[in-house]
């Protein structure tokens, strides 16, 4: 390959990479909203409603946070941005809840969610599952909170 080449192509890389900083900026800083779907745990709990209000932080290409319900059930969340386009960052992690039926409080990883982060527009969209489940078992949304 001629130097001519190589150096077309370094320049590109770098004109790519300085185009992709922004991006990746844009999404960063606090997400929050609301979701729906029940999850019933097989401890015998009442169906508890993960995600009915969350609130979570991009940053370093991960987005981790906490969710709540009005019954006083929560748990957290951790994911990784896999992809990232000018429009749209998406998301897979795995999200918990906290049992509080045993002491000490036990934190148990239920299942995986994805998100779509669609950081132009600031809005986002996903959906959770339990582990034994193929077909989502709830949806969430949000927006961009700031910084």
């Amino acid at each position: 390959m001629s130097n001519s080449k190589k150096l077309l192509i370094a320049a590109l890389a770098v004109i790519f990479l300085l185009g992709a900083t922004p991006l990746a900026a844009e999404l960063d800083g606090i997400w929050a909203g609301h979701g729906n779907g029940t999850y019933e745990p097989p401890s015998g709990i009442v169906p508890i409603h993960p995600w009915q209000t969350w609130e979570g932080l991009v940053e370093n290409g991960a987005f981790e946070g906490s969710w709540w319900d009005s019954e006083g059930y929560y748990g957290n969340f951790h994911g990784d941005i896999i992809y990232l386009s000018q429009e749209v960052a998406h998301c897979k992690g795995e999200w918990t809840w906290i049992d509080e039926s045993c002491y000490p409080p036990r934190e148990i990883t239920v299942g995986p969610f994805e998100m779509d982060f669609h950081y132009v527009i600031e809005t986002c969209r996903g959906a959770w599952w339990s582990e034994d489940t193929v077909v989502p078992q709830g949806h969430m949304w949000g927006w961009w909170i700031g910084d």
